[in-house]
């Protein structure tokens, strides 16, 4: 099985919050798309509550959007850890264009009073949302400085790494989960 890109870099050394270009490809007609890692949450430190990860996907993609309107945004994930968002764009934003679309859509995450599309028709799991939760995460953010992420200094040997997971999981900080 061929390794992911997102398991070439060192995970004990990213910060959070922070945007990471995770990688660039062309498409056959030239196109350029950009995969940025908006990482939320510290690996295996910090995690998103369920219900946060679930409401910030309905509102993080949205308010995104609206901030970099140049753009075309393919997608926004979340991660399968809980540490953030995958934002695949056609193009190639700046970082500093990103982190102040970050900022933004923390601030507007806020300001909201209610989660879209949060209904039985247009959502898989409407009971598992919580906006105090996702405004939560979104004040940890902006009470952080969203720095740019640098490929190099994470960038490791992947034929030294122990297949070990020795975190202490009673350290790992929830965040979102008091709603």
């Amino acid at each position: 099985m061929p390794m992911l890109d997102s398991f070439l870099v060192d995970h004990v050394k990213m910060p959070a919050p922070g945007v990471r270009i995770a990688k660039t490809m062309k498409t056959p007609k030239g196109d350029t798309i950009t995969v940025y890692d908006l990482r939320f949450a510290k690996p295996n430190e910090e995690i998103i509550s369920e219900k946060a990860m679930h409401t910030l996907e309905h509102l993080f993609a949205g308010f995104m959007r609206d901030h970099l309107k140049n753009y075309d945004i393919i997608d926004i994930s979340p991660m399968g850890c809980r540490t953030g968002f995958y934002m695949s764009v056609i193009g190639e934003p700046k970082t500093e264009e990103i982190i102040k679309a970050f900022k933004n859509s923390m601030d507007d995450i806020l300001k909201t009073d209610n989660i879209p599309e949060a209904n039985v028709y247009q959502c898989g799991s409407c009971y598992l949302h919580s906006l105090n939760a996702a405004k939560e995460v979104a004040k940890s953010i902006l009470n952080k400085k969203i720095v740019e992420i640098d490929n190099d200094s994470l960038k490791m040997d992947i034929n030294s790494i122990p297949n070990v997971c020795d975190v202490d999981i009673k350290k790992v900080k929830i965040l979102g989960e008091n709603n």
